[in-house]
C-alpha cells in the first residue's frame, strides 16, 4: 500500500509542476504589452486614440448611432456618470458604429441636444478598428465596461440607467452606478 501511494503521490506531483509551467504559457494578440483589450476609434477633431490610450481608469465604451432613438436616452444616462465621477476616475467612450455617418454628422447630431441644453463632454468618436467583435449581435445601444487594465468587466445590451429606474420599469435591473462602483470600490 505504500508503494501505490508513494506512485500516486509521484503523479501528483508530475502533474501539478506540468499545470504550473503550462499556467504561464498563454498568448495575446493584442499589442500594450498584453495587456487587455485595444483597438483604434477617430476623434471629431480627427485624430486618431486608442482603447489603450485610457489605461488606468475605468472605460464605459458606448456603441451607438445617430438615428438609433434607445442611444438618445442612453446619452441622458451617460450625463449622469459624467456628472457623478471624476475624469480621473472614469472615461467615458460614445463610439458611432454606423460607417454611413461621419464626423460632421455626429457633430451635428450633439449640436442639436445642446440647443436644448444637454452638453455631452465626454469622448465622442467614430468607429476605425472594426469593433464587431464587441458587438457580436450587433444591437445598439451596447454598454462594455472596461477596468483599469482594459480588460472587459460587464456587457450589456439595450438601455441601461444610470442610478434609479423610472416608474413601472420592467426590464432588467442593472443599474450602471452599481457596475462602475464595484470597480472603483
Amino acid at each position: 500500500m505504500n508503494r501505490k501511494f508513494l506512485l500516486n503521490t509521484s503523479i501528483l506531483i508530475v502533474l501539478l509542476t506540468t499545470a504550473v509551467f503550462l499556467s504561464g504559457c498563454t498568448t495575446s494578440n493584442n499589442e500594450d504589452n498584453n495587456e487587455g483589450e485595444n483597438f483604434s476609434f477617430t476623434l471629431l477633431d480627427e485624430t486618431t486614440k486608442q482603447l489603450s490610450d485610457y489605461r488606468g481608469k475605468i472605460i464605459v465604451l458606448d456603441l451607438w448611432a445617430t438615428w438609433c432613438t434607445p442611444c438618445q436616452y442612453q446619452m441622458l444616462e451617460l450625463q449622469k456618470a459624467y456628472e457623478h465621477y471624476t475624469t480621473d476616475q472614469l472615461e467615458i467612450l460614445s463610439i458611432n458604429t454606423d460607417a454611413r455617418e461621419s464626423i460632421s454628422t455626429i457633430q451635428t447630431f450633439l449640436n442639436q441636444f445642446a440647443e436644448y441644453g444637454y452638453y455631452f463632454e465626454w469622448t465622442f468618436a467614430n468607429e476605425l478598428d472594426d469593433l464587431s467583435k464587441y458587438n457580436p449581435a450587433e444591437s445598439i445601444p451596447r454598454l462594455i465596461l472596461f477596468d483599469e487594465t482594459g480588460t472587459i468587466y460587464w456587457e450589456h445590451n439595450g438601455l441601461v440607467f444610470f442610478s434609479e429606474f423610472p416608474e413601472e420599469w420592467t426590464g432588467e435591473n442593472i443599474l450602471l452606478k452599481e457596475k462602475i462602483d464595484e470597480l472603483i470600490n
